[in-house]
């Protein structure tokens, strides 16, 4: 009977590493080399496609990733604030074009669900699983 559980565990361990030994680079979010857009890199292929094949005709996929102006260090009392912008492919990126210009001198908070897991496989076995996606972020200085 021990036999048997052991090799059960043995095939679980090594189920739960092969999910999670993939090759996956972290997403990269950065501003183009003008910074006039902001491009996201290394979008996994599966998520990727799902982008490539509905940007154009579905709007909830516009709202994938959210950009907010952040208050300067000096602003007491500013907030931040959503800068509205549209999204597209090109190439192997996602592309954010504002509807206004970024502000030379200002922060943007990126925010975006694209690569997001619950749990891996390390997470499983420790019990910290998650209730809820934790977005990924990245603070861009133009």
């Amino acid at each position: 009977m021990f036999k048997y559980k052991k090799i059960l565990f043995v095939l679980l361990f090594f189920t739960l590493y092969a999910c999670n030994a993939t090759n996956n680079k972290p997403l990269l979010i950065s501003f183009s080399s003008d910074s006039t857009t902001i491009v996201i890199k290394n979008i996994d292929l599966a998520g990727f496609l799902q982008l490539k094949n509905n940007i154009n005709s579905d709007s909830v996929y516009q709202n994938v990733v959210s950009v907010l102006q952040t208050p300067s260090e000096t602003d007491s009392l500013g907030t931040e604030k959503y800068f509205p912008g549209r999204l597209y492919v090109a190439g192997d990126s996602l592309v954010f074009v504002p509807n206004q210009p970024f502000v030379k001198g200002q922060n943007y908070l990126v925010q975006t669900i694209i690569n997001t897991k619950f749990a891996t496989a390390k997470d499983i076995l420790t019990a910290k699983v998650g209730h809820k996606v934790k977005a990924q972020q990245q603070v861009l200085s133009r």
